[in-house]
């Protein structure tokens, strides 16, 4: 209980906002229910970055996800079992399954001009919106 109120603390003074899961936009509460139903939230937080809103969930197995103030997910990050394989473009699972056998999407990112993804091996993929390899980070 105290390191939740540290936590909740900590993110009231960067600017966030520590809200209910009622509170999300509709969009990221039927997201939730749909691929994380099994999964207990720990905090959900409002953060505003000028005149833009995001929600950030973090569930109590370390799961993160990141929506837009409509309620889209823009990141997930979900270690050490892997982003839900129908939450990845089929493109980038294909390119991942054939160049990178067994190794897991940790993480994906999206913005409407990219996808970032991060491997279980450390790799960091880089996807324009026509899910192109652009870049290979290590």
């Amino acid at each position: 209980m105290t390191l939740l109120l540290a936590i909740q603390m900590t993110a009231c003074n960067a600017g966030d906002k520590v809200i209910t899961g009622n509170e999300l936009p509709a969009a990221a509460q039927t997201f939730i229910s749909k691929y994380f139903s099994g999964k207990q939230v720990s905090l959900v937080k409002k953060d505003k970055e000028g005149m833009k809103k995001y929600y950030d969930v973090t569930f109590a197995d370390g799961t993160k996800l990141e929506f837009d103030n409509k309620g889209e997910w823009r990141d997930i990050e979900a270690k050490p079992d892997g982003v839900p394989a129908e939450l990845v473009p089929a493109e980038i699972n294909s390119y991942v399954s054939q160049n990178y056998p067994g190794q897991k999407i940790l993480k994906i990112d999206r913005s409407h001009s990219r996808y970032e993804v991060d491997l279980s091996n450390g790799l960091e993929l880089k996807f324009n919106k026509r899910f192109k390899l652009v870049e290979i980070d290590n």
